[in-house]
Parts: structure tokens; C-alpha cells; sequence
């Protein structure tokens, strides 16, 4: 397990949680959350209102926490929707998360039972650049229900993989995946990317750039048609 993430869990999610929860229990509007995450999230919360408007749909939130599902009363109905949050770093009672109740959820470290499971949407948010062996462990997913799969603000090379350490927390390693590679990891399982987008600049975040590098937004989806 990562310190970094650890100590992440027990002193900040569910101080930042509550507070985003709090506020969409007063307000009919979600809140104001910091950098880019608001705009980021949306792209997955407009997947999953689409996807889920008249059907239950299964989604994985990959390397996350409940962060994410914090301040989403207020954007979509998510009653139709089963969230599974992967959290490699998750111990039970690290933080509470029962004022959540408005969200089928669970939080699971258990790496074994996701890869059985089928989800239509898959989001790995910014974790792979976390994960040197991400694709490796993306060979290991049930895929064959899976509709689209996301990936935000991460670090993209437009030339070869490297590593570098995060500016502000030099114990994290950032590994920059080639953009080219990734591409063609998913269209080899006939995943087509049909979105792509570019953050600020800031949000690269590495102490030492190697070759040209974006911090990009990417859904792929499935070519194959899926039966809900």
C-alpha cells in the first residue's frame, strides 16, 4: 500500500466528503468543487445519466474513493445505478461513509472480485498514471459488457512512456503513458476512442517533462453492440 493514499483516506476523504454531501443537502445545486474536478466528473456523470436513464447499469469507479460520488445528488438521478469503488488502499473503517444514502454503493480493495464482474461503464479517472502495469491488469477485466471505458486528467506522452516524480509530492511516482499506446491497446478489444480532450497545462504535473505531454481527457466505447 502507498503511504501517500493512506494517509489521504484517514485525514481528507471523509472530512471533504461530508462537506460536499452537507452542501447538496441545503442547496437544490451541486457545489463548487476545486482545479478541474467539477468539468472532469461531469464527462462521467453525463455517461451514466444517459446510460441509466431508463435501465440499471453496473459502473466501476477504479482507484477512487467516495470523493467522487459526494456531490452528485444534485446533478443526476442515480437510483437506476450500482457503483462499485475500487480503492487499492481501502481498510475497512478507515473513513465513514454512512452519510452517503442517497447512492447504491460499496467500497472494495478486493482486486480479484472486480476483474469477475461486469460493468457497462468503467471509469479510471486519473489512476493510471498511478500504475506502471495498468494495461496489464486491464487484460485481466471482463470486458465483454462493458460499453465505455474513461480515462481523465492523466498524463499522456505524444512519444515514448516515462516516469516522473509529481510536482508538490515527490513520494509519488507518475508513470506518463504513450497516448499512442493506449489507443491501440484498446482498439486491438475493438474499443474505439470517441473523445478526447486536453486540460491546463498545470494539471501535467510532472517535476521533469520528456517528451511533448498533455493532460487529457479519453472515452473509449465499445465497437461491439451491447445488450443491456
Amino acid at each position: 500500500m502507498n503511504n501517500f493514499w493512506i494517509k489521504f483516506n484517514k485525514t481528507r476523504v471523509e472530512k471533504l466528503s461530508k462537506k460536499l454531501v452537507f452542501y447538496n443537502r441545503e442547496n437544490n445545486i451541486n457545489a463548487i468543487e476545486n482545479n478541474n474536478y467539477n468539468h472532469i466528473r461531469d464527462i462521467y456523470f453525463t455517461l451514466i445519466a444517459t446510460e441509466s436513464f431508463k435501465k440499471k447499469i453496473n459502473v466501476l469507479d477504479y482507484g477512487s474513493n467516495i470523493i467522487t460520488i459526494s456531490n452528485i445528488k444534485n446533478k443526476i438521478n442515480c437510483k437506476r445505478v450500482k457503483f462499485d469503488i475500487y480503492d487499492p488502499n481501502y481498510e475497512k473503517k478507515i473513513y465513514d461513509h454512512m452519510h452517503i444514502n442517497y447512492a447504491n454503493f460499496i467500497v472494495t480493495n478486493n482486486f480479484k472480485e472486480i476483474v469477475k464482474n461486469k460493468y457497462l461503464i468503467l471509469n479510471f479517472g486519473s489512476s493510471i498514471q498511478y500504475d506502471s502495469n495498468i494495461l496489464n491488469k486491464l487484460k485481466l477485466f471482463n470486458l465483454r459488457r462493458t460499453k465505455y471505458i474513461i480515462i481523465t486528467h492523466s498524463p499522456m506522452s505524444l512519444s515514448k512512456e516515462y516516469s516522473s516524480k509529481q510536482k508538490g509530492k515527490n513520494k509519488l511516482t507518475q508513470h506518463v503513458h504513450s497516448l499512442k499506446e493506449v489507443i491501440n491497446f484498446f482498439k486491438v478489444r475493438k474499443f474505439e476512442m470517441i473523445f478526447k480532450s486536453r486540460n491546463d497545462d498545470k494539471y501535467i504535473a510532472c517535476s521533469k517533462i520528456k517528451y511533448k505531454t498533455y493532460s487529457l481527457n479519453l472515452i473509449f466505447k465499445n465497437a461491439k453492440k451491447i445488450n443491456s
